[in-house]
């Protein structure tokens, strides 16, 4: 009779199952392209295998274990159902009229009744949501403590950030959104190879405003974004001038370019989510360009 409850389970096997499947469409700007040019910069991929397996392990801790992380606390079903439900069972917390009188038998009556909402309202709702997240989030610190105290740190941070981002209002959840999804990935991956300097971090956040602008542009439609995009790409091209890469600064100011032509378009058709998909490799494009900058800059 037990078995036939649970159709699904076996008698004998493994506790957890894992279930990894790209998602579509695949997107050009995201937290592993992010770590990938966080790696680039810290100079520290090489010929040696160890730096290509660091470079995974980052990549997996910043795209699939942080952003599962965040998908099952900010997508869950159950942040929604549990006060609905909670509302609806009332009768949990109400103590039967035969309770004896005395002190230690009303509060054990009243524990058990608590217990018994846990296991017949709130578990069937969380059960396996509130698991898969505990164990990314577990996974996640587990992983960056293989790395240093400071990859460490940035994991925790970017865990309660999301947290966080579930409990704020829309506008500011699409700027904890690009600090989670792009600048703690690439600060993670350069702390993974042992590498900070302050150029780094100045890049890093302007890159975070370009991309802060495209999920402004495709989340809130708003014409404005589009002009932090350029100033952003604007700075970054005068800073590489100013540090002596012309090339590099030119690289970025054609990208710029080819962004304003696309945006000529745009405010034509009004097609932002296509926008946003044309110049993703045009970002993408400028994101390498200060990557390898501050790989061969002069340390």
């Amino acid at each position: 009779m037990e078995e036939s409850s649970y159709p699904t389970r076996p008698v004998l096997g493994r506790w957890l199952a894992l279930d990894l499947r790209p998602l579509r469409p695949l997107t050009l700007l995201g937290p592993a392209s992010a770590a990938f040019c966080g790696a680039i910069a810290s100079g520290g991929l090489n010929q040696q295998w160890r730096s290509w397996v660091v470079l995974i392990l980052v990549i997996l801790l910043c795209d699939v274990l942080i952003g599962a992380w965040r998908a099952s606390w900010l997508h869950a079903d159950w942040r929604v159902a549990l006060p609905r439900n909670l509302a609806s069972a009332r009768i949990w917390y109400r103590l039967p009229d035969d309770v004896p009188s005395g002190w230690w038998a009303r509060l054990g009556k009243a524990i058990t009744r608590r217990v018994m909402l846990v296991r017949n309202v709130i578990w069937p709702l969380v059960d396996s949501e509130i698991i898969g997240m505990l164990i990314a989030g577990l996974f996640a610190v587990c992983l960056a403590a293989l790395f240093n105290p400071i990859a460490l740190a940035l994991t925790v941070v970017a865990l309660v950030l999301a947290l966080i981002e579930g409990q704020v209002g829309d506008r500011h959840t699409l700027g904890l959104r690009a600090l989670i999804e792009f600048t703690f990935p690439w600060l993670i991956a350069q702390s993974a190879f042992e590498y900070f300097s302050y150029p780094s971090l100045f890049f890093v956040l302007l890159l975070t405003v370009i991309y802060r602008a495209l999920l402004g542009l495709v989340h809130e439609r708003q014409e404005r974004w589009q002009v932090w995009n350029n100033l952003a790409h604007l700075l970054i091209a005068l800073t590489l001038f100013a540090s002596y890469a012309p090339a590099q600064a030119a690289l970025v100011t054609l990208a710029l370019l080819a962004q304003v032509l696309w945006q000529i378009r745009f405010q034509t058709e009004q097609a932002t989510r296509e926008y946003v998909q044309y110049i993703q490799s045009y970002v993408l494009a400028t994101m390498l360009v200060v990557s390898i900058s501050l790989w061969i800059a002069p340390r």
